[in-house]
């Protein structure tokens, strides 16, 4: 864990990036919108909250598989796999690393359009979307371990994630209206978290709660990290008896 906040440290505009773009784009959507509709402020937070959880699912989705693949490609992963620590102990130390920027990074962003919105109110809206927020990215750090089974298998990280990424972000359903959408692909964006994850803080924000989306992210977490933990249980089998 201290290692990846060294590396994540020594890259101080990525942190600003995670901060700053979502107001760019948020507001560049807002802005050509206003031709056509009117944008209030209630709109503008929603469309902030929905890219804010597409970057930051894609950033969460892409973590364990870039750390296997950084470590392998760096010839660390035989010495992790050699140590007595078990390697879901490292995994976890990775994701609490990130879910740990990414919260935060959403924590500053989110700060001053919650309390615009909401007055003093809003910090306690803003703790309970961040609440929501930590478990949603769970079962995304479930589905990054399946995902990097497939980086791992092909040993080709950037290809793989460029093939992903904008497949995961039209199905993510987070930065526009998914009634547009033909049925079948509103039950695929339905079965991944991120739309879920977004829509259930949204809602806590405009005092929509809504516990049937919170008792759909926790069965979430459960499923994708189940999933997660026993594909990467058959990869390290496969990294012992076969070599790296």
């Amino acid at each position: 864990m201290i290692n990846e906040l060294k590396i994540i440290s020594r890259e101080p505009g990525g942190l600003a990036l995670l901060i700053i773009l979502p107001y760019f784009v948020a507001g560049g959507m807002a802005f050509i919108a206003s031709f056509f509709v009117k944008i209030t402020s209630g709109v503008f937070l929603r469309q902030f909250i929905g890219f804010e959880v597409l970057m930051l699912s894609m950033i969460m989705m892409q973590t364990g598989a870039r750390f296997l693949w950084e470590e392998k490609r760096g010839g660390r992963l035989e010495f992790l796999l050699a140590t007595p620590t078990s390697m879901y102990i490292v995994l976890f130390g990775t994701s609490m690393v990130m879910i740990i920027m990414n919260i935060g990074a959403f924590t500053i962003a989110s700060l001053p359009l919650f309390y615009a919105e909401y007055g003093l109110v809003g910090t306690i809206k803003l703790a309970l979307a961040l609440l929501l927020l930590f478990i949603g990215l769970l079962p995304l750090y479930g589905l990054g371990l399946l995902i990097a089974g497939l980086v791992m298998k092909l040993n080709d990280a950037d290809t793989v994630m460029n093939i992903l990424t904008p497949i995961l972000t039209i199905l993510s359903g987070t930065t526009y209206p998914i009634y547009v959408l033909p049925w079948w692909i509103k039950e695929l964006i339905y079965v991944l978290p991120m739309y879920i994850t977004f829509h259930s803080m949204y809602l806590e924000s405009a005092s929509h709660e809504s516990i049937t989306f919170i008792v759909y992210l926790i069965i979430a977490t459960i499923i994708y990290l189940l999933l997660g933990v026993t594909s990467y249980a058959k990869l390290e089998r496969s990294f012992r008896s076969r070599g790296i």
